[in-house]
C-alpha cells in the first residue's frame, strides 16, 4: 500500500467538489451464488449524522457495510460515497474509517506498535502521531496496556483497540460493524458521546448494532430485512412507519362520556374501564386533549424500537 500522505491541496478539491449524502444507494443488488443478499436496496445517508443499520442476521448489513468501501462488488445498481461512484472510493480511503467485525489488527506488536503503523499508513508521524495516540488510548482506557500484544487482548480489550486505530486519522466518515460487543456500559457510554461529537463536528457515523438502546441514540435508524430497507428515517418516523405511536393514558371521572367526546373530535380511543387510551400522531396533540378533558391522572407509554424491530422482522 502507499504508505505517504495524501497532498492537502488534492483533498481540498475533492471536499469542495462533494455533493449529495455521505452514502446513497440505488437499486444495489449482490449475491454470492444463488443466494441474494442485497435485494435492489435504496438507502440515504446523509452527512453529519449518527446512523444505526438495524435488522436481523443475514439481512444485508454487513454486506452493505462492506460494498460501501468496495471489499466487494456489487452486481447491479447505484452507489456513491462522500459524492463519488463507489468505484472510485480508493481515491478517498483517507476520509473513511473502517472498523470491521474481523480481527484486523497484528496480534504479534504491542497496543501502541498497532497505532503507531496505522499512523504511519495514514502518513501521520512525529508529535502528531504521539498526541493523537495518547488522546486515543486514553479514550479507550488503554493507555496502561500499552505495551501488552494485541493478540493477550480480552475481547472487549481488542474492541476497543480496533476503534482507537480506526479513529487514528479522524476520518470524516466511519463505518463501524458491531464496535461495542465485549465493551462494558461505561465504556460505551464514553464511545457514544465521542460519536455523537464526531456528528456535531459535521462527520457521518454509520454503525451496526444489535443493541435497541443504541440504535435509539442515533439520529437515523435504516430497518433492513432480507437486502431490502423495510424502514428508514428518525427513531421516531421508523416508529411510526412500523405502525407504533405514543399513548396516552388518561384515568377519567366519567371515562365514556369523555371517550364520546375525543372520539367526536377524530382521536383513536381505546377504553378500559375508568382509563381512556388515545393514539397520538404527535406529543402536541396531548396539550389539545388536556384542554378537552381533566383526567385525575395521566400517564404516556413511549413505543420503544424493540418493538418496531420485532414487527418489522415479521413483515408487518
Amino acid at each position: 500500500p502507499d504508505h505517504s500522505r495524501p497532498k492537502k491541496d488534492d483533498g481540498l478539491r475533492s471536499m469542495a467538489s462533494d455533493k449529495g449524502p455521505a452514502v446513497l444507494a440505488r437499486g444495489v443488488t449482490k449475491s454470492f451464488g444463488r443466494l441474494l443478499v442485497l435485494d435492489r436496496l435504496d438507502v440515504e445517508i446523509p452527512r453529519g449524522v449518527t446512523y444505526c443499520l438495524l435488522g436481523p442476521n443475514g439481512s444485508g448489513k454487513t454486506t452493505f457495510i462492506r460494498s460501501i468501501v468496495r471489499l466487494l462488488r456489487l452486481d447491479s445498481g447505484e452507489l456513491r460515497v462522500l459524492g463519488r461512484p463507489v468505484a472510485q472510493v480508493g481515491r478517498i480511503y483517507s476520509r473513511i474509517g473502517y472498523m470491521t467485525q474481523h480481527k484486523a489488527l497484528y496480534p504479534d506488536l504491542t497496543v501502541e506498535e498497532n497505532m503507531e503503523f496505522y499512523s504511519g499508513l495514514y502518513g501521520i508521524m512525529g508529535r502528531e502521531r504521539e498526541k493523537r495516540i495518547e488522546e486515543l488510548l486514553r479514550m479507550v482506557a488503554l493507555s496502561e496496556h500499552r505495551k501488552r500484544l494485541a493478540g493477550a487482548l480480552s475481547g472487549g480489550m481488542y474492541q476497543r483497540l480496533s476503534l482507537a486505530c480506526t479513529l487514528i486519522h479522524e476520518p470524516e466518515m466511519l463505518l463501524l460493524d458491531e464496535p461495542t460487543v465485549g465493551v462494558d456500559p461505561r465504556l460505551r457510554k464514553i464511545f457514544w458521546e465521542y460519536f455523537e461529537q464526531m456528528a456535531k463536528d459535521g462527520k457521518t457515523v454509520v454503525i451496526t448494532t444489535h443493541l435497541m438502546d443504541e440504535a435509539e441514540r442515533c439520529q437515523m435508524v435504516g430497518y433492513m430485512r432480507a437486502g431490502r430497507m423495510a424502514a428508514q428515517g428518525s427513531p421516531e418516523e421508523v416508529l411510526r412507519q412500523a405502525g407504533l405511536r405514543p399513548v396516552l393514558s388518561l384515568w377519567l371521572a366519567e371515562p365514556e362520556k369523555d371517550a364520546a367526546h375525543l372520539g367526536d373530535l377524530g382521536y383513536d380511543i381505546e377504553v378500559r374501564g375508568e382509563v381512556v387510551n388515545v393514539s397520538l400522531e404527535s406529543r402536541a396533540q396531548i396539550k389539545e386533549i388536556l384542554a378537552e378533558v381533566s383526567p385525575v391522572d395521566i400517564r404516556l407509554l413511549e413505543p420503544k424500537l424493540e418493538e418496531a424491530f420485532l414487527r418489522l422482522s415479521e413483515g408487518a
